[in-house]
């Protein structure tokens, strides 16, 4: 009796010990990535004091180039370069009556995660942007410096693929004539991340 008490006791020892480490083993892959997205927001309708919805509506894509590294399961950053597209409907006669908006630069995000278990994982993800924002409409072009917040979640799915979905928020409203002072609003994005 003695015997199976202890044999009962070590087999669930061992099955708990087994669990804590396929746990464990949950923990984030470090590397070089690569990001694919879309993205949607409005341009115009002036800074921040105005609601968010007023503006013209842009659509584009981007693309994120970087590397991606975690602590433990729970906290990592990502740092990464990133190209930022967006284009508005035809607003005049012609293909080239539209605004083309670039946003381009360098980035830092904090990464933490919620639920971190193998294959999965779901956190937040969080950081700045440090970009270049360059604008054109038909002949006229403008480029200067802009400063982005970024919010989001993030899925994780097996060992390299993720799910990036957020908002950026530039934060300085960009004179692009000495007359009009304007910035991109806000843009929600969708991206699909792949860690080497």
């Amino acid at each position: 009796m003695v015997l199976s008490k202890k044999v009962g006791g070590l087999a669930l020892s061992s099955l708990m010990a087994l669990g804590l480490a396929s746990f464990a083993q949950a923990d984030e892959k470090n590397g070089f990535f690569m990001g694919l997205g879309y993205q949607q927001g409005k341009i115009g309708g002036g800074a921040y004091h105005t609601a968010l919805t007023k503006g013209t509506p842009v659509y584009g894509m981007d693309i994120q180039l970087g590397g991606v590294g975690f602590a433990n399961k729970w906290f990592g950053g990502q740092v990464y370069g990133f190209f930022d597209w967006n284009n508005s409907h035809i607003m005049g006669s012609n293909d080239r009556d539209k605004w083309n908006v670039y946003t381009y630069g360098g980035a830092a995000d904090a990464i933490v995660n919620l639920v971190a278990t193998n294959p999965f994982a779901f956190g937040l993800v969080g950081g700045i942007q440090l970009a270049g924002n360059s604008w054109n409409f038909n002949t006229f072009s403008h480029t200067a410096f802009q400063f982005l917040f970024n919010v989001g979640g993030r899925i994780r799915m097996g060992t390299h693929s993720a799910l990036q979905a957020g908002i950026k928020f530039p934060m300085i409203p960009q004179k692009l004539t000495p007359e009009i002072k304007d910035m991109r609003r806000y843009v929600w994005y969708v991206n699909y991340v792949f860690t080497f």
